[in-house]
């Protein structure tokens, strides 16, 4: 089959054809040619794309999905609709399920039970058995049956001999494991953000030291075992300055920053509504800004969406009884884009979500050039998703300033 995208503008910093406006010829999965006025005999002409912008497919590199043990919350399907709807391609599934994916079976079973759909899921396996981080998984016959990274999720990585045992153990499967960079006991009760907002709403405190305590043991640790280390959801000026210090000391670190942090704040938990219940908890306007610099100078390697659905009796309740997290992967992008509008941003985060993810998890290269995987999203610099995919009751209604329009992964086409 052919496909011909017409007349679409490609914004790829690693491609020959970054900046320019052309036609995109698909035939069997894979980009035939490139150019002005393409021949579109017998191709299928998606006219979706016309004058839209076209980047390599964007890859999520965290999202959950209530499948298995709370369908009622997220399943398969519906995160991939919810996926595709906001121009994801691949989404990594994080292993926080019921049961957990601490298993060579439970790695194959995600991708039985989702190859036929229109995006990728790419299985996270945990670290520890059934992540109560006492004993270490088996990594090795999870990669083997395709895990691209390990994270024990948001249940931490709280012994800092498993953290050693499992950066050594994977330091040649050229995987990453993934430490949330929180330190839970230090505020078992913590609500919100540690600042005036939480205090004048009576909400006990999460403390920025939270997250550098964990941050500095965790680089420690890795500067002594080696491997790859992945610090996730990053939120707080501070650890951006310690993630920042550690990469000009030539320590190898990756990291990441969720949406929700980059686009919102603490002053969102004001009338608590529970939708901005999350953790990392949204943070002061300063520690905001120390985000966008760490992202854009890329000490924050990636953006990730973090979306983590909830159903309504998990969310719809008291702010203290609600569960943390919001649906945040159809949106991303369009909130990204109108908190920075900016063309240096919009790079950024082609680069981010398109080329990093897929160094982080060993996917190949994706480039928008002639013998290149047809693997794409479409998307517009203007406007706001429409209608929603997600079971998730919990999105959040920041603005968005742009959105996507489809993807192509293959044969697979969304949108157009």
């Amino acid at each position: 089959m052919k496909q011909l995208l017409p007349h679409v503008t490609v914004i790829d910093p690693r491609s020959p054809h970054h900046g320019e406006t052309v036609d995109l010829l698909l035939e069997d999965g894979a980009i035939t040619a490139i150019g002005s006025n393409l021949d579109a005999k017998g191709a299928e002409v998606l006219e979706g794309a016309r004058g839209r912008m076209v980047s390599p497919g964007w890859v999520d590199a965290r999202a959950r999905c209530g499948e298995p043990g709370h369908e009622e919350r997220e399943t398969y399907a519906s995160l991939a609709a919810a996926g595709a709807h906001g121009g994801f391609t691949h989404v990594a599934v994080m292993p926080s399920t019921s049961p957990a994916r601490d298993s060579r079976p439970h790695v194959e079973a995600l991708e039985r039970a989702t190859a036929h759909l229109p995006i990728e899921l790419l299985a996270v396996g945990a670290v520890s058995k059934n992540l109560e981080g006492q004993q270490l998984a088996e990594m090795m016959d999870m990669q083997d049956a395709g895990a691209v990274s390990f994270s024990d999720d948001q249940h931490a990585l709280n012994n800092p001999h498993l953290l050693q045992l499992a950066l050594q153990y994977t330091a040649d499967l050229e995987v990453s494991i993934q430490s949330f960079a929180f330190e839970k006991s230090l505020c078992p009760s913590g609500q919100a953000h540690e600042g005036p907002h939480a205090l004048r709403q009576g909400m006990s405190p999460i403390p920025v030291l939270a997250e550098t305590l964990r941050i500095q043991r965790d680089l420690a640790i890795h500067a002594y075992a080696g491997g790859n280390l992945h610090l996730a959801g990053i939120s707080t000026a501070e650890g951006v300055a310690l993630i920042r210090a550690a990469k000009a000391a030539g320590q190898n670190v990756t990291a990441d920053v969720a949406i929700a942090n980059l686009v919102g704040s603490d002053a969102d938990i004001q009338g608590f509504d529970s939708t901005y219940k999350l953790l990392p908890p949204l943070r002061s306007g300063s520690d905001q800004k120390a985000l966008w610099d760490g992202f854009m100078d890329g000490t924050l390697d990636v953006v990730v969406s973090d979306h983590n659905p909830m159903d309504t009796e998990t969310k719809d309740c008291e702010w203290g009884q609600a569960h943390f997290g919001a649906a945040t992967i159809e949106h991303a992008f369009g909130w990204f884009r109108h908190k920075n509008a900016s063309h240096e941003a919009l790079e950024r985060w082609v680069e981010a979500v398109a080329h990093v993810t897929r160094s982080l998890y060993n996917l190949g290269e994706c480039v928008i050039k002639v013998g290149m995987p047809a693997d794409l999203t479409v998307f517009a610099l203007d406007g706001s998703a429409e209608g929603q995919h997600t079971k998730g009751v919990n999105v959040p209604s920041w603005t968005q300033n742009g959105r996507a329009i489809g993807t192509v992964l293959g044969e697979q086409i969304t949108g157009l």
